[in-house]
């Protein structure tokens, strides 16, 4: 069974997304909330739920959706390698709106004031539906960190414009703006220096998941690092 979702949906932005993954074999959807797949289909996905379950867009359809992951694999598996532990990661568009210097390393103060500084007063901001005011940003969360892809125009070469990395280490704060939760940042620490930034961004939706996806990505790696520092060795008794 899939996991409750919207009906399958014709993805307006195509031209901004990338094929992530391949189809490896055909499925045929049986509810209104799945896409079908085709063996060798380029597919985006989004993220992938722990049912094993997929959310993502075939790029051929255009449609957006639900599937299982064993239909299809990633564009790299050549060099994949199967000693190597899984990466959980989830893909957001997102319009990037800027960065700006903050001055705590957390607080959802943080983030208001951030939005303010970039676009003013939320409720005299254009609507976030006209995407005009921001730059198309994809926004991958995993375990490793935040990547961020600007997808505002295209590069020669098919070298992407911007391609930004921060270790989730390094990420000390998220969350949406409490009175418009379409605008979303997270702080992040630079390597060296005790200095912040705040990134900022809208969506034309609620960016709720988008944060949320942020905290599952911290819990897991501050689990591995639990594991890491301080492992639980078993202990057997004699009697």
């Amino acid at each position: 069974m899939s996991p409750v979702s919207p009906s399958a949906a014709l993805c307006t932005k195509l031209e901004l997304l990338e094929a992530t993954h391949r189809g490896l074999y055909k499925f045929e959807p049986r509810h209104h909330d799945e896409i079908t797949i085709d063996i060798g289909d380029p597919v985006y996905l989004i993220k992938e739920a722990d049912d094993l379950w997929c959310t993502g867009v075939n790029l051929r359809t255009g449609l957006r959706g639900v599937f299982p992951s064993a239909y299809v694999t990633d564009v790299d598996y050549a060099d994949f390698d199967p000693s190597a532990p899984p990466v959980r990661k989830e893909r957001y568009l997102l319009g990037y709106l800027g960065s700006v210097e903050a001055r705590k390393h957390k607080g959802i103060e943080v983030i208001t004031q951030a939005v303010q500084k970039v676009i003013g007063d939320v409720r005299a901001a254009p609507d976030p539906a006209d995407a005009a005011f921001a730059y198309p940003c994809i926004l991958e969360i995993s375990d490793q960190g935040v990547r961020m892809i600007d997808k505002s125009k295209p590069a020669p070469n098919h070298v992407l414009c911007h391609d930004y990395f921060y270790e989730i280490k390094n990420v000390s704060f998220c969350g949406f703006h409490p009175q418009n939760r379409k605008y979303f940042g997270f702080v992040t620490k630079h390597p060296q220096d005790l200095k912040f930034a705040c990134h900022v961004f809208v969506s034309e939706e609620s960016t709720r998941p988008v944060a949320e996806a942020v905290g599952r990505a911290f819990q897991r790696f501050y689990q591995k690092y639990l594991e890491a520092a301080y492992p639980i060795e078993e202990i057997f008794m004699d009697f």
